[in-house]
């Protein structure tokens, strides 16, 4: 019978204890909030625009053509290591060949004219034109003593005046044409004024320029590289006719890269010089390159689908890997505060129009209006209204709080 008591008190003091440990069980899952929980912390927080951009040269020289011409040669080949000096391409342009001959030409005779000019009538000119002045006067000497010879017969009357008539008109032609002739000399020895003779010399000088220049351009066929380096592009193709002026190649200073990034046209107005950007590239997963905002857009493009505006950056270092045309992924940092006090994005939720994260204490929950300041896609900054450490719901509608 003692036995069967012992036995009824342990059963008894097992029931006991299990009620308790039950209740407490209970009392202890009804502690528990039936919803997620964060806190609010103090740390960095970052707002960034992601988007694509392409690498190109920095420091490149352009080559252009000189002449009108063909490519006769291309000795280095796009992606080749080229020196400063060494030769490029080569062009053949028969145009110049053809204008250097006719300005030679020109030139030769210009040279000519001018030496009539500043010297006066040649020699032979003179010699032929004092030898006819010496024959009239010769033949004027002759006809007026033939003319004084008929003068004096007619006095005898063994002439007649016709005759002597006949000999004074040729006396009196040859007197005009010995007149003539003196004063030809005179117009010849005097023919060019000091104006003209600077006309000359000016011509002269214009045609020796441009024969200059030509035999320059031909010499510019052989176009050497203006720079040492990479050559980052070869516009043609050998037996292809160029235009002057027409591009030719690109060079560039391996490591000499920037970045032109494609930025949508909403995000434009949160883009500023000086901003950091972070690069990232496929080829490479597991590194990254930074840099900073250099030129902010100056005109929104299409470009696909999109409307961007092109924003030039620059990359800190040299990296050599990062060739031109590479594309690669970006993020720039529009936004950045040391200690802010942030929240995720699904923790704050909009409650009689205002911002508002619910604050749990044990069992209870309050919702708290709050005043954002930096959001990104994952975080929101609170201003006012909590602190840090402060225990605040996920999902807030998910848990039936509205």
């Amino acid at each position: 019978m003692k036995l069967k008591n012992t036995i009824l008190i342990a059963l008894a003091l097992l029931v006991v204890f299990g009620a308790a440990s039950g209740f407490y069980f209970l009392a202890g899952r009804q502690s528990q909030p039936p919803f997620t929980l964060t806190k609010a912390t103090l740390h960095e927080m970052q707002v960034t625009v992601s988007t694509n951009g392409t690498i190109e040269p920095a420091d490149r020289s352009e080559v252009y053509a000189p002449v009108d011409g063909f490519v006769i040669s291309i000795p280095k080949k796009e992606g080749s290591e080229i020196l400063r000096g060494q030769l490029l391409l080569e062009l053949n342009s028969e145009q110049v060949r053809n204008t250097l001959a006719e300005a030679n030409a020109a030139l030769l005779a210009a040279k000519l004219q001018a030496r009539v000019v500043e010297t006066g009538p040649s020699k032979e000119e003179l010699t032929e034109l004092d030898a006819s002045i010496a024959e009239n006067e010769m033949q004027l000497d002759q006809q007026s003593k033939d003319l004084a010879a008929e003068k004096a017969l007619k006095d005898k009357g063994a002439s007649t005046q016709m005759a002597v008539d006949n000999l004074q008109k040729q006396c009196d032609l040859l007197a005009l044409k010995a007149s003539a002739l003196k004063q030809k000399k005179q117009n010849l020895e005097t023919r060019y004024s000091a104006e003209e003779k600077e006309w000359q010399k000016a011509r002269v000088n214009e045609l020796a320029g441009q024969v200059e220049s030509l035999r320059g351009q031909l010499l510019a066929e052989s176009i050497l590289a203006p720079q040492s380096g990479r050559i980052y592009s070869v516009q043609v193709k050998k037996g292809s006719y160029v235009n002057k002026g027409q591009l030719l190649a690109q060079i560039y200073k391996p490591g000499k890269v920037q970045l032109r990034a494609y930025v949508d046209e909403p995000d434009l107005g949160r883009i500023r010089k000086g901003q950091q950007v972070r690069i990232e590239w496929d080829g490479r997963p597991n590194q990254e390159w930074t840099g900073q905002v250099e030129k902010p857009a100056e005109q929104v493009v299409a470009m696909n689908n999109r409307s961007v505006g092109e924003v030039l950056c620059s990359i800190e270092g040299e990296p050599a890997e990062l060739i031109p045309n590479l594309n690669v992924r970006i993020q720039i940092t529009t936004e950045l505060k040391r200690d802010a006090l942030v929240v995720p994005r699904s923790a704050v939720f909009n409650h009689e129009g205002k911002p508002s994260v619910v604050l749990a204490a044990g069992t209870a929950a309050v919702v708290k209006p709050v005043e954002l300041g930096l959001v990104n896609s994952e975080e929101d900054e609170i201003l006012h209204g909590i602190k840090d450490g402060d225990t605040v719901v996920l999902n807030p509608a998910e848990a039936g709080i509205k």
